[in-house]
């Protein structure tokens, strides 16, 4: 990897950006983020960050966990909100033809406004020449709200409520990777001559199988949910050939609840 690059990162304060954004800097790269959890909206950013920059990460979209992007009420706003920030970051990499790389899902595609968005915006990447990732269930530790993520809401609905609580039947299955892995292999695949990559898990692991973990880990029992979850079988068909995963999903839940158990003393104090 060349050092001393200047990143921009567009959503660094994510649960990806921000651990995308201490790789880099930890190779003695640059980094500008620009997210709006530290001020900026990227439906009104004008040119001038991208043309400072040598490559552009574009990780930033209204999304979240299932509970989130699959919720009726927020369709609508995702559809302006992730439409108002395509057009404008497009237009601006269209003028400067700064290199960038978009990341995309698994869900792309699907009749969800987020996946119709991310569809969309995966045609708009092409056309300028940037590079795509394709991300299935990247996890790590989030503060719980409601855009978090299963494992996050599995940890901390045992250590509030003393049992592991499940929404769904836990039938549904998912292909998890933790995030310093995701980031890892998306700087692979920027460094690489690939111009596009699907970055998921190892295999697919369903959730009642995930939740057995978390209960086990914290000695605590699990509540099972009456909804069917949904799942959407796609299977990574584009992976780095040297990928390497060096988090089992054993250890990244152990780091999820650490976080936790952190977060909640800090809520405490």
């Amino acid at each position: 990897m060349a050092v001393g690059l200047k990143e921009l990162i567009l959503g660094g304060e994510g649960l990806i950006g921000r651990e995308l954004t201490r790789q880099l800097i930890e190779v003695g790269h640059q980094v500008v983020s620009l997210d709006l959890k530290n001020g900026h909206d990227l439906r009104r950013i004008d040119h001038k960050p991208y043309v400072e920059a040598d490559r552009v990460w574009f990780l930033a979209w209204d999304t979240g966990g299932a509970k989130y992007h699959s919720a009726s009420e927020k369709q609508h706003q995702m559809f302006l909100n992730n439409s108002e920030m395509a057009a404008r970051v497009f237009d601006a990499l269209s003028v400067t033809r700064t290199p960038f790389m978009f990341v995309t899902s698994q869900l792309a595609g699907q009749p969800s406004a987020y996946g119709l968005t991310k569809l969309m915006a995966e045609g708009w990447a092409t056309q300028l020449g940037g590079r795509i990732a394709r991300l299935w269930n990247t996890y790590g530790w989030e503060d719980p709200d409601s855009r978090s993520h299963v494992i996050t809401d599995l940890v901390i609905s045992g250590l509030v409520s003393g049992a592991v609580r499940l929404m769904t039947t836990g039938q549904e299955r998912r292909r998890f990777i933790y995030k310093t892995d995701c980031a890892r292999m998306l700087r692979s695949f920027v460094d690489s001559d690939l111009m596009q990559v699907d970055i998921a898990g190892p295999e697919w692991m369903r959730i009642g199988d995930l939740a057995a973990e978390v209960a086990n880990q914290l000695e605590l029992p699990i509540v099972q949910g009456a909804l069917l979850g949904e799942e959407v079988l796609i299977d990574p068909l584009n992976e780095l050939p040297d990928r390497k995963y060096e988090v089992t999903l054993q250890a990244g839940v152990a780091m999820v609840i650490a976080d936790a158990r952190s977060y909640l003393k800090r809520r405490k104090e």
